[in-house]
């Protein structure tokens, strides 16, 4: 849900973004003369539309490889201010983690700040380090794929147009120049030519092999016949896989700034 810059990096755009639901989109261009960075920044900034907050109620529901099904209801709000985007997520259903918080504040360098509210002990405490490469949630995201680590040293390459479908896509390959400051060698992302809208993205682990898929399965329309993804999943490689629906969306919602801070959390 939070917006970014059009130099965020597409782990932000297949991830982050469509996590916190505000992948929405106006009317594009023709793309066909346009390069992979134009093309990634038309996108972003269609993903970001300049709204100043917004607030949206999202289900996870995660299957692991076994099968076994687990349920998560995120109250999830965002905001934008001075060129810096915040996000804060509070868990609502089941009871047993209700209240369990976490706030995600992008940095102009650098990893953005992590912290997390443990309702149980009313601690607060910052996500880092090697905690970021763990599971957001029980989900097949990490915390560093929901950053929006600012990877303006990628290398994007547009590769040849596909088809998913019936639909025609834009093909964007990034690759971080700096291998040892992402989780990923590349990340291929396929963009619908109508209006940029991520239908598909992939990433890859540092061997080279693919890791896991992000699909956009369902969109909707929200005021002003402007187009979102409500339901997207991201399948593993090594099995399971996570599905994200936008229950309720409303990106014109006003949003007092003290609501992301540290401080807040938890109240």
């Amino acid at each position: 849900m939070a917006t970014f810059a059009p130099t965020r990096p597409l782990v932000a755009l297949g991830a982050a973004l469509l996590v916190f639901g505000l992948a929405l989109t106006a009317s594009a261009q023709d793309g066909g003369e346009l390069s992979a960075q134009e093309l990634i920044d038309q996108a972003m900034e269609r993903n970001a539309l300049g709204f100043d907050s917004g607030r949206a109620q999202i289900t996870l529901i995660v299957y692991d490889r076994a099968g076994e099904r687990r349920e998560r209801r995120l109250d999830v709000r965002s905001r934008r201010a001075d060129e810096r985007g915040a996000t804060r997520v509070e868990l609502t259903d089941p009871p047993e983690v209700r209240g369990q918080s976490f706030l995600f504040v992008e940095q102009a360098e650098g990893q953005d700040d992590v912290w997390m509210y443990v309702p149980a002990f009313n601690v607060t405490r910052r996500v880092e380090g090697r905690q970021k490469r763990g599971a957001f949630l029980g989900t097949h995201f990490t915390f560093a794929d929901l950053e929006s680590r600012d990877l303006r040293e990628a290398t994007y390459r547009r590769l040849p147009d596909e088809t998913i479908g019936q639909t025609p896509v834009y093909v964007i390959e990034a690759r971080p120049t700096d291998a040892s400051a992402s989780d990923y060698s590349r990340v291929v992302t396929y963009l619908r030519k109508e209006d940029q809208i991520p239908m598909r993205t992939r990433f890859f682990g540092k061997d080279g092999e693919l890791e896991k898929t992000l699909f956009s399965e369902k969109l909707n329309t929200a005021e002003g016949g402007r187009s979102y993804i409500e339901q997207m999943t991201l399948r593993s490689e090594q099995g399971g896989y996570t599905t994200i629906v936008i229950n309720a969306l409303d990106p014109n919602v006003e949003l007092p700034e003290s609501v992301f801070s540290r401080e807040d959390l938890g109240r």
